[in-house]
């Protein structure tokens, strides 16, 4: 549904566009076609209203001689600048690349396994978020048993808390410090304060938010004391093997979510709806309740603006970056769903993932089919390398 209007209204709606530092600077180009929306200008890293690669420089900065095994999310560590986290489906594991796209870099793999109880805290990846606490949370399209479950149901599956040390990390049983469950085949995942995480849930088509509380330390298995409340249940869509990756924005206390099924990004106001039934099954003996009447409108509807499949999402300074998996493109739009600019990474339908930008302002993205992750750099001129 759309937005209450005096809701709506009283959003802060504009784009800022304060990007020139990070070579981002609006391009002084006409506008050209934009793929269906309207923009007032071009932006450097997404070929300055060209929408051509041959206008940016796309860097292959981690592939499979990495560990790249169908990668699906892409984050810069908080506390370690320039250390990019490449989660990967295959396997499944972890890449994490020091002083990404330097002649510094060094990658290693964290690798948890599918034969062992890693293949549970970590069985098939979609997503994965960083806390500013020392932990982050990744979340798992699977709604089968795994490892470790043999006799739990299909529909188990849920979140996993993690240190985020990268010393100490390795997926598996002994850096995983929670979980949480009843969120199957879940595509994505987004941080919003202390140990509470915003999952896309696909088996119940809602977006859930989980509150691991305390956690339960390296290898613990006590999840009495989680939270967790399911909004607008049934109305999102699933796309199997396609991620639908979440952001919040502190600021507003909005959730925008590619739903990638539907073809379009929607926003849920998190402030918004009531208390409703307990959740059953309750496998964790936990606080479980559905959240009815809350507020979920559609930003970005794909039939207006040429968008098939969204999957990866990002927020950076008032724009919303959003990966096509349909088509390999690239859009921004602003906060009132408008089309600022997009780039055609001529990679074609199923390749794109998750993305993410730096503090540079460039675009790294996962490629699931070519198991590499680009770097996507706003010079027209530049050659493209391979660091």
């Amino acid at each position: 549904m759309q937005a209450p209007p005096d809701r709506k209204a009283s959003m802060p709606r504009t784009a800022t566009l304060l990007l020139a530092s990070l070579s981002l600077t609006a391009c002084s180009a006409g506008v050209g076609d934009t793929g269906g929306g309207s923009a007032t200008g071009g932006l450097a890293v997404l070929g300055g209203n060209t929408h051509s690669v041959d206008s940016v420089v796309m860097d292959v900065v981690a592939d499979a001689s990495d560990g790249l095994d169908v990668p699906r999310d892409v984050a810069f560590h908080p506390d370690y600048p320039g250390q990019l986290w490449i989660l990967n489906r295959g396997g499944p594991s972890v890449t994490i690349v020091d002083a990404v796209g330097t002649d510094q870099r060094d990658a290693w793999v964290a690798e948890g396994g599918p034969q062992d109880c890693g293949g549970h805290f970590m069985a098939q990846p979609s997503a994965l978020a960083f806390g500013d606490n020392g932990f982050l949370a990744t979340s798992h399209e699977t709604d089968i048993v795994t490892p470790c479950t043999n006799d739990a149901p299909d529909d188990f599956m849920g979140p996993t808390l993690w240190t985020s040390d990268p010393a100490v990390f390795e997926a598996d049983w002994a850096s995983h410090y929670d979980m949480l469950h009843d969120s199957p085949n879940a595509v994505g995942i987004a941080w919003e304060t202390a140990n509470v995480y915003w999952v896309y849930d696909g088996m119940h088509g809602s977006l859930t938010r989980y509150d691991f509380e305390s956690d339960h330390g390296p290898g613990g298995a006590d999840h009495s004391d989680g939270i967790v409340r399911r909004y607008v249940s049934g109305q999102m869509g699933y796309l199997p093997d396609v991620v639908s990756h979440l952001v919040y924005d502190p600021d507003t206390a909005l959730l925008y979510a590619a739903d990638a099924a539907n073809d379009r990004v929607v926003v849920l106001d998190t402030t918004s709806g009531t208390e409703g039934n307990k959740i059953r099954p309750n496998y964790d003996d936990d606080d479980q309740r559905e959240v009815d009447g809350a507020d979920l409108w559609t930003l970005v509807d794909g039939a207006d603006q040429d968008l098939v499949h969204p999957a990866g999402l990002a927020m950076v300074d008032g724009l919303l970056y959003v990966v096509d998996n349909g088509t390999g493109r690239i859009t921004a739009f602003d906060l009132d769903g408008q089309v600022v600019d997009w780039l055609d990474t001529g990679l074609g339908d199923g390749a794109l993932m998750g993305l993410t930008l730096d503090d540079q302002g460039r675009i790294y993205v996962a490629d699931a089919v070519g198991d590499r992750v680009f770097r996507i750099t706003p010079s027209p001129a530049a050659t493209a390398r391979r660091w």
